[in-house]
């Protein structure tokens, strides 16, 4: 008798120790989904006059495929009416056709694309040119009143000519916040990428920047949240992206066929990762492979040229133009380019 109640007792000490851990592991779990909620992104690309804005997207939609991210909308910023179809030609292929696409409506940049009008005319989409897409900022101000308070991180890898007219835009039946007040309320964090650093002075109009230099110029000084500037040039060119794609000669498959037809004539078989560098940045941060300056300021001349300054100190500026000591840019490479590929390989 004396052995069966000791058993009892045992038991219900047991019992309630699996509780007690069922508890704490439930606790954990909750932690843990919490920390690794989806990052909402909206991407803003120009998708014309460089294919890492391809490259780009495929990223982000591996990032996607991953758990790592949610696409809310694609933001066209340029006036080239194949930008538009390419892009949305991208999601379908991705599996994500339906989503958002918005357009510049207003003053925009125009440029001559070599793959957009083949990507396309070659894979399914049925949005048609970019005339036919919604206004990008009626588009923004939509998403971002129905988002949560500071949940949304925007990443721009072109003109700032949307988020520019995004600022300007004023209260309206979506929303009685004004273009700043709206950004203020809802967005986390913009990434964008532009720009060569630590100073970039040629007045040459290519680069994102130099464009639509009014729209830079009031991004970096009326942008009401924290700004994280990645840089081009030399930095971009040492993450040799596109490899994988270049010596995959295919047809159906949308990354290898932009890469291809890009750098079709180019004596290499590699591209820059500038787009890239900036998606990567919004969805997993800085840490993993980059150093993170937060002292200073990105000054923007009103051509478009900047320089980055460390007085006076701006905290909403900091910038991301190096590698951390011991990291390889090849690795950084093979996890981009792995990145691209992963929605496509999730997808097949």
């Amino acid at each position: 008798m004396e052995l069966l109640i000791n058993k009892a007792q045992k038991s219900r000490k047991m019992t309630k120790k699996n509780i007690y851990l069922s508890i704490l592991f439930a606790l954990f779990l909750g932690v843990h989904s919490s920390s690794a909620q989806k990052v909402k992104i909206i991407f803003d690309t120009d998708m014309e006059s460089d294919v890492d804005d391809v490259g780009a997207l495929a990223l982000l939609h591996g990032l996607a495929a991953n758990g790592e991210a949610e696409i809310l909308a694609t933001m066209v910023c340029s006036l080239n009416p194949w930008a538009v179809p390419a892009t949305d030609a991208i999601n379908t292929y991705f599996n994500q056709p339906d989503i958002p696409i918005g357009a510049v409506k207003t003053y925009g940049v125009y440029r001559n694309s070599k793959y957009a009008k083949i990507i396309s005319e070659e894979f399914p989409q049925d949005i048609g040119l970019g005339e036919n897409a919604p206004d990008a900022v009626t588009l923004y101000r939509q998403i971002l009143s129905s988002q949560s308070d500071t949940s949304v991180v925007i990443v721009t890898v072109g003109y700032l000519s949307n988020l520019s007219n995004l600022l300007n835009s004023p209260p309206d039946n979506i929303s009685p916040l004004n273009g700043v007040e709206l950004v203020r309320k809802k967005v986390k964090h913009l990434v964008c990428m532009g720009g060569r650093y630590p100073y970039l002075q040629d007045i040459g109009r290519w680069g994102n920047f130099k464009p639509d230099p009014d729209a830079i110029v009031k991004v970096s000084k009326v942008w009401p949240t924290l700004i994280t500037f990645t840089g081009g040039g030399d930095f971009a060119d040492l993450i040799k992206t596109g490899s994988p794609s270049f010596n995959h000669k295919s047809k159906t498959d949308l990354v290898a066929r932009s890469y291809n037809i890009f750098l079709d004539g180019w004596n290499r078989d590699w591209h820059h990762s500038a787009d890239l560098i900036a998606v990567y940045v919004a969805v997993r941060g800085y840490n993993e492979f980059f150093k993170l300056h937060t002292q200073g300021y990105n000054h923007i001349f009103e051509d478009g040229t900047l320089m980055w300054r460390l007085q006076p100190n701006d905290p909403r500026h900091q910038l991301v133009n190096e590698f951390k000591e011991d990291v390889s840019p090849s690795a950084v490479a093979d996890e981009f380019n792995r990145l691209m590929n992963l929605a496509n390989r999730e997808m097949k």
